[in-house]
């Protein structure tokens, strides 16, 4: 009996071990990281949500321990602007209440915004032939609160084709032709082949 405790409490003790192993190896330079993502809602046929959910995947896959904010999947009371909720707005418009439309439209702009506040750094898909207003907004917010915007083009759209006036303050290796492209950077940076420079400001 006295044995069989002490091969149990080894047992216990090697699977502590085990797990106090695994925690320390995902202890990467993004573990517990903020991020927004950022990109095209309104005029987009799926309202954003493909690559938003895909790359959250990949996030996943990789044990990144970021924290994400998707626009597409908010917390409940925190406004929505994607399918129904998107129809709502164009009806009211078509229907002349721009008072209820406005305040409706207010609600979901202010957590977007306040989001682009919470995170430390954004990720943002610019697709050329789309037109973006608060996508542009989110990443014009958080170039002034000086935090990294990586940004990843439309299907078939290069780093090339990234509109001029962002040129100023995105860095080139920071933008990416797919979801991929960006998940393989990030997880460069969490393993510490990249370090974070003095745009990363990671509060607890």
């Amino acid at each position: 009996m006295k044995y069989q405790k002490v091969e149990e409490q080894k047992e216990a003790e090697a699977i502590i071990s085990m797990k106090k192993g695994v925690i320390e190896e995902r202890e990467g330079q993004l573990s517990g990281v903020r991020v927004a993502l950022s990109g095209g809602i309104d005029r987009v046929e799926d309202d954003g949500v493909k690559w938003r959910k895909y790359i959250k995947t990949r996030f996943k896959e990789e044990d990144l321990g970021l924290k994400v904010f998707d626009p597409c999947d908010k917390p409940n009371g925190l406004g929505s602007e994607v399918g129904v909720e998107k129809d709502k707005v164009k009806n009211l418009i078509k229907e002349d209440k721009w008072v209820e439309a406005k305040e409706f439209v207010k609600t979901f702009r202010h957590y977007d915004l306040r989001a682009i506040d919470w995170c430390d750094f954004v990720i943002v898909k610019i697709d050329i032939m789309s037109h973006l207003c608060g996508t542009y907004d989110e990443i014009f917010l958080a170039e002034r609160e000086l935090k990294p915007v990586f940004v990843i083009m439309g299907k078939g759209q290069t780093k090339y084709d990234i509109p001029t006036w962002l040129i100023s303050f995105i860095r080139p290796e920071e933008i990416f032709k797919n979801e991929d492209e960006c998940v393989d950077y990030l997880i460069r940076i969490d393993e510490g082949e990249i370090e974070l420079d003095d745009r990363w400001v990671k509060l607890d």
